[in-house]
C-alpha cells in the first residue's frame, strides 16, 4: 500500500502535443499570410492616409540599422487585414469590463496660456546684427532657387506644396461620444499672430481682414472640471490670447461664446473632430453680425441629410464600437443663390462641381466631403443674383468647408483658398481679383499647430 500511494501518476501528453502542433501551425499559417504582398493594404480608409512603404535598400541603410527598422515598421502597418484586426482587438479589450469612458493616447503637456505676449526684441537684438551676413547669403541662395523654379513654371510663382495631414491627438471617449484632447503651443499662436496681422498691414486700406478662431467640441461639451483632470488647455482663454495679441487692423470675430451659448444642439460631430453645419451657422451670424448684414434665416435653406457617418475620431481611437454602433448625421444647407462652383485641384486641373454634393453612396468615413468639394487648393463660387462687383476670399482648413455654403448668398464672388495646398500668394490674389473682404478661419487646434500655420505664413509672405 506505501509503494502505490508514492507511485507517481503518469502524465498524458497526448493533449499537450496536440496544441503544441494546432499552435505551431498557426504560427506558420499567419506567418505566410503575412507574408502575401497583395493581401498588403497600401491605404487605410478608416485612418484616411497612406501605409508605410517598404523601404529602399542601400547598402549604407542595411549597415546602420535604418533599412531593418523600416520592414519591420512596413511589416506592422501593412499587416493584412489590418483594420479589421485593430477593430477586433478594441472589441476584445472592451470585454475586460464596463469601460463607458476611455483615453486614447498620452494626454501630454501643454504650455500655460498667458495673458499677455512677451517681446523678445531686448534678448534676440544683439544678435541680429552677428548673423546678418549669415542672413544675406541665404536669402540669396533662396532668390535664386525660386528664379530657377519660376522659370520651370513658366514664371508663374508656385510654392512648394509639403503634405500636413490633420491630426487630431490623443481621444477621450466618453459613451458615444468621442472628444479631441486639447493643447496650447505658445510658439505656434505667435506665428499665427503674426501671419495674420502682417498680411493685414501688406493690403489696401480699403480691405478688412477678419479672423476667426473656432472651439473644438471638448471646449464646448465638457465642462472645465474635467477638462482639466484630462489635461486640456482652456481653449477660450486660448482664442482671447490670439485675439488680445492680434493688429489692431484684424477684425476677430467671437465664435466661442455664440457656440456655448447654443451648447445643448448638435454643433460638433460625436464620432469626427469638425463641427456641423449647424455650428458652422451660428458663427456665421456672428460674422454678418460683425458686418452690419442680416443672415439669412436657417428655415429658408434647402437642406441634404446624409446619415452613417463615421468619421476621424472613430480611427483615432482605435475603432471603438460605441462610436460605430451611433454614426452621425450630416445635414448640409443649400445656398439660396446657386449650388454651382468650381475648384482647381492639385494638378491645376479645373473641375466643374457642386457647392452641396450628394454623397449618399459614399463611404461613411468621406460623407464630410459634401461640402465644397473637400479640400481643395483653390474654389471658385459666383452668385448670378448679384453683380455689384463684390467679393470675398476664405482662407481655411476643413473646418472651413462647412462654413462657405452660407457666404455664397452675401457676395457676387466667394474665393476659397485652403493654405496647405494653395500654391501661390495670397497678396496679389487679392489685389489681382479686386477682394475687399479676407476671412481667415482655424479652429484652434489648427492654429496653434506650427506645421499647419508655417503654411499660413508661406502664403502671406509669398
Amino acid at each position: 500500500m506505501e509503494k502505490r500511494r508514492r507511485r507517481k501518476k503518469k502524465k498524458d501528453y497526448k493533449y499537450t502535443k496536440y496544441k503544441i502542433y494546432a499552435f505551431s501551425a498557426a504560427l506558420i499559417l499567419t506567418a505566410i499570410v503575412a507574408l502575401i504582398i497583395p493581401l498588403r493594404p497600401k491605404e487605410s480608409k478608416v485612418e484616411k492616409r497612406s501605409l508605410t512603404k517598404f523601404p529602399a535598400f542601400s547598402v549604407q541603410s542595411f549597415l546602420d540599422g535604418e533599412f531593418l527598422n523600416g520592414v519591420s515598421t512596413w511589416y506592422a502597418d501593412t499587416f493584412p487585414f489590418r483594420e479589421t484586426l485593430l477593430a477586433g482587438n478594441t472589441r476584445y479589450r472592451g470585454l475586460y469590463g464596463i469601460r463607458n469612458n476611455q483615453i486614447h493616447g498620452s494626454i501630454q503637456a501643454a504650455d500655460a496660456v498667458p495673458t499677455k505676449r512677451i517681446s523678445l526684441t531686448d534678448i534676440i537684438l544683439p544678435n541680429i546684427q552677428r548673423n546678418m551676413e549669415s542672413l544675406r547669403e541665404s536669402m540669396r541662395e533662396a532668390v535664386s532657387t525660386q528664379q530657377a523654379a519660376d522659370a520651370a513654371n513658366g514664371g508663374v510663382r508656385r510654392r512648394q506644396i509639403k503634405s500636413v495631414p490633420e491630426q487630431v491627438g490623443s481621444v477621450y471617449v466618453a459613451d458615444d461620444t468621442a472628444f479631441s484632447l486639447y493643447g496650447f503651443t505658445q510658439d505656434a499662436a505667435n506665428q499665427y499672430i503674426d501671419a495674420i496681422s502682417a498680411l493685414a498691414n501688406k493690403v489696401d486700406d480699403d480691405v478688412t481682414v477678419y479672423d476667426i478662431v473656432v472651439p473644438i467640441s471638448t471646449g464646448i461639451y465638457l465642462d472645465e472640471k474635467l477638462q482639466n483632470e484630462l489635461g486640456c488647455s482652456d481653449e477660450q482663454a486660448a482664442i482671447q490670447y490670439i485675439y488680445d495679441n492680434m493688429d489692431g487692423k484684424v477684425v476677430t470675430i467671437d465664435a466661442f461664446t455664440t457656440l456655448k451659448n447654443h451648447s445643448d444642439q448638435y454643433l460638433y460631430f460625436r464620432t469626427d473632430h469638425h463641427w456641423t453645419a449647424l455650428g458652422a451657422y451660428y458663427t456665421y451670424c456672428q460674422l454678418m453680425k460683425e458686418k452690419g448684414v442680416t443672415p439669412t434665416p436657417l428655415g429658408e435653406y434647402e437642406t441634404m441629410v446624409f446619415d452613417n457617418f463615421i468619421g476621424t475620431l472613430y480611427a483615432a481611437s482605435n475603432q471603438t464600437p460605441s462610436l460605430a454602433e451611433n454614426p452621425d448625421v450630416i445635414t448640409a444647407y443649400i445656398p439660396l443663390a446657386t449650388n454651382e462652383m468650381t475648384y482647381t485641384d492639385l494638378d491645376g486641373n479645373v473641375v466643374d462641381y457642386d457647392i452641396i454634393h450628394d454623397v449618399s453612396d459614399w463611404n461613411s468615413d468621406s460623407k464630410y466631403n459634401c461640402f465644397i468639394a473637400g479640400d481643395q487648393p483653390f474654389e471658385e463660387i459666383h452668385n448670378p443674383n448679384m453683380s455689384d462687383g463684390s467679393s470675398c476670399v476664405i482662407i481655411k482648413e476643413s473646418f472651413g468647408n462647412a462654413f462657405v455654403p452660407f457666404l455664397v448668398d452675401h457676395y457676387e464672388t466667394v474665393y476659397v483658398v485652403d493654405y496647405r495646398y494653395y500654391p501661390e500668394g495670397l497678396t496679389a490674389l487679392i489685389r489681382d481679383r479686386n477682394i475687399k473682404d479676407v476671412v481667415f478661419l482655424n479652429n484652434i487646434s489648427a492654429a496653434t499647430t506650427s506645421s499647419l500655420v508655417s503654411n499660413i505664413t508661406e502664403i502671406v509672405n509669398y
